[in-house]
């Protein structure tokens, strides 16, 4: 088995799961385009990649090489994605996303604090009121009176 076929398959599975999960989710009256709209297209692309990469080629004997300098980002990172799913909906999505945008952009080595304190105010309410106002889609509001 190659190194693609070992990495297809639990993406596939994922992807499957998600897709599950993702049909679960309520469904909301009177709203044109439902909340689930935008996780189905995610998940059947990543099943839709998985199968593309299970029958694609790789060298052989190739293996997975992850450099210490790379794995001191990566891994804050990953943390730090967990935490905003985690956060999401009791903190709600514009203090989590201002507040993930902000501290990734840090990690990843961005200098321009106050640029990078305006674009993580600015995108997140922005998004925020797009989706909730004029798409009709729910967003958490978590502990924001919005």
């Amino acid at each position: 088995m190659t190194m693609n076929q070992k990495i297809s398959i639990p993406l596939f599975i994922l992807a499957i799961g998600y897709l599950l999960a993702t049909w679960l989710l309520p469904k909301y009256e009177y709203i044109l385009i439902d909340a689930d709209i935008f996780p189905l297209l995610l998940g059947g692309l990543l099943a839709l990649f998985s199968v593309i990469l299970f029958f694609s080629k790789d060298e052989e004997g190739a293996k997975i090489y992850i450099a210490k300098d790379d794995l001191k980002v990566i891994v804050p990172v990953v943390l730090l994605m967990l935490l905003y799913i985690l956060l999401l909906e009791p903190v709600g999505f514009v203090i989590t996303t201002v507040c993930f945008i902000f501290i990734c952009s840090l990690l990843l080595g961005y200098k321009k604090h106050v640029t990078n304190g305006i674009v993580a105010v600015l995108f997140p309410v922005a998004f925020y009121f797009l989706f909730t106002r004029y798409l009709m889609i729910a967003l958490p509001s978590g502990i924001l009176p919005i």
